[in-house]
This record gives C-alpha cells, structure tokens and sequence, in this order.
C-alpha cells in the first residue's frame, strides 16, 4: 500500500504573506519536504533541516524492507522461527502498526507483504490478475495477530524487543505507517527547538504547524500537480490514499495495490480518500482503513479517532464527512464514466 504526493500550496489560508523556505530531498523512493520560517537565523534553519531529514534517512536505514541488510529484512528472514530481537525504533513503529490494525479492526494490516508478489504492477500500467486459489493460498499468511512483539527485559537502543512472525509466508511491510511515523517524529523536534510555524510532508502524507495552508487533494485522473478540492489545515495531519499510484486496467476495471487484507484483492469501495486526523500517524493508518470501507461505514470508524476526510467513490462523486463539509472546496472530479474498479470474488 502507498500514498499519493499532495499538492501543497504555500499561502496562508486567509491570503496572508508567504513566509516558509522550503527543503526537499528524496528519502525511501518518496520525496520529503521539509518548510520552515525564512525569519528563522540561517545557522538554526540548517541544523533543524539536517536533523530532519536525519530521521527518514534513519527510517530508510533500518525499516526499509527492501534494504537485505535492514532489521526489518532480518525480522523477515526469521519468520516462522523463534524471533528476532530488533531494536528500539522498530519496535515503536511495529507496535503503533500493530494498535492500528486492532482499532481498525484489522483493515490497515502490516503484514500486507506477505502477498507483495502476488499482484504485479509494472511502471507501464501492465500487469496480470492472479486466480482466486492462489490469491487464497497466499492471504493465509497474512493477519496482524501472527505477530508477536515482546519487549525485552533489559532493553538498549540496539535491541528493545523480540519480534516474531507465527508462519514461514508471513512477512512485515510497515511502508503503510513509517513515512506518517516519521513526519510526527520532525514535528515533535521542531517544536522542541521552539519553531510553531512548519510544514512537513513525505509522499502523501502531511503536517501543518501554526499558521492555516491550503493543501490541494489531487484529481484522481488528473496530473499530480491539478487537484480537484481545496482545505485548509492548522496543526493537523493530512494523508492521502489513491487507486492511481500503482494499477492496471484489464477487461475495463482497474486493478491497483490498495488491497483488501480479509482479501488481498484491490479494495472496490473507493478511488481516493484523504484523511484529517490529529497525527501523521493516525492519518496514515486511516487512510488505509477508510478507502477500504468507503464512505458510509467510514465515518463511523473515523469518528473514533477524531478524524475527518474526504472520499471520491468510482462513480466520481464526493464524500466529505459532516465536519469538512463547510470546510472543503471541492468540484466533481472528471474521468469516471467509463472506469470500475475490481470486484470482490
């Protein structure tokens, strides 16, 4: 699962002066921007830059499953077997995915990876949809409760837990939670340096400090830079999920990597949602969650964690919930009348 590169327009909500420098850099194949106040002294604006973008080089370093030599890739290696100890930052990060899975009921699940080869999506929108026995073979391996995450009794930064997964197929993914992790993460440094004015977004996933900006939600079937809907956001999170970042289309339905972890197929109830929630974390737990129930039983789960967000069904019309309905700006999105998405089987 992924998300979705907002369009952050750098003006405050009311029309007020532009006073934000931006940073970008591209961490863990996702772009990080990092905003601060130009008022701020040249010297404290670097060091707070580079201890930004510290955190996601440090994330890329030990939580990137991709990376052979990660301790996410040896918590992998061990599965089925008696655990691996891992350390601290891991640990946090795998623990906050593993409380979103329970209060999500399990529709955002870190153990999504175990079916990452089952559907392929290459960079030219082609791809292949596998049979039903062998999407049902490889969902048994998949379920938040076949994870075991115990601290260890005298913890140190290089080993503060012991993971282990229950069966040999089961394996961790936590790029559906660590870019949202990691933006709380420079939040909470930037504030600890005393800076309330602040923008800081990796991929789809967002915070804005003090003064309100207007943040763009893209047109699903538009270029990333046009959007379809305007917000502004003041010390919140935003997080995006969409059908449009990995797909292909067969037979005229569009099949995309937002699975369904009770059935590992893409999930049918909605093209895009995003997501306005108290932390980056939260947000991008949600964003998961909300897209795979759609509007309706959305709300209610969104509602338990104070949350607001807005949906576009496949059939292009827009859903905000009752608390972003006087704040969004939105027009109906364009490119639905010939599209569905993939069917639950």
């Amino acid at each position: 699962m992924g998300a979705v590169l907002l369009t952050l327009v750098l003006a405050s909500a009311d029309g007020g002066i532009v006073d934000l420098e931006q940073r970008t850099r591209e961490v863990m194949h996702t772009l990080v921007t990092v905003s601060l106040p130009s008022t701020l002294a040249p010297p404290e604006r670097e060091a707070a830059y580079e201890e930004a973008f510290a955190v996601f080089e440090a994330i890329d370093l030990e939580l990137n499953e991709w990376r052979p030599e990660s301790a996410l890739s040896r918590v992998n290696a061990g599965a089925g077997g008696p655990g691996v100890e891992a350390p601290a930052r891991l640990c946090e990060v795998l623990r906050l995915a593993l409380d979103g899975a329970r209060r999500t009921g399990g529709l955002f699940d870190p153990t999504w990876a175990s079916v990452r080869g089952l559907w392929r999506f290459g960079t030219d929108q082609t791809g292949e949809v596998p049979a039903p026995a062998k999407v049902r073979a490889a969902c048994a391996a998949v379920g938040w409760k076949k994870v075991e995450l115990r601290p260890l009794e005298h913890p140190t930064p290089a080993a503060s837990c012991r993971i282990r997964l229950a069966t040999r197929a089961t394996q961790l993914g936590l790029g559906g939670v660590v870019k949202g992790w990691g933006v709380d993460q420079v939040a909470r440094q930037l504030r600890a340096r005393g800076v309330g004015d602040f923008v800081v977004q990796a991929g789809g996933d967002l915070y804005v400090a003090g003064q309100a900006r207007q943040v763009g939600l893209r047109e699903p079937r538009g270029t990333p830079d046009e959007s379809f809907a305007r917000l502004a956001v003041s010390d919140a999170a935003f997080s995006t999920s969409g059908d449009y970042e990995h797909f292909f289309e067969q037979g005229g339905v569009r099949y995309h990597h937002l699975l369904d972890p009770r059935t590992c197929r893409p999930a049918p109830a909605s093209v895009s949602v995003s997501v306005l929630a108290p932390s980056a974390t939260d947000a991008e737990v949600l964003t998961k969650a909300a897209f795979i129930l759609g509007p309706r039983a959305g709300q209610r789960l969104l509602e338990a964690f104070h949350a607001e967000a807005v949906w576009v069904t496949p059939d292009g019309r827009v859903h905000p919930t009752p608390g972003l309905r006087a704040r969004v700006q939105a027009q109906r999105p364009r490119g639905f009348e010939a599209k569905k998405t993939a069917p639950l089987q």
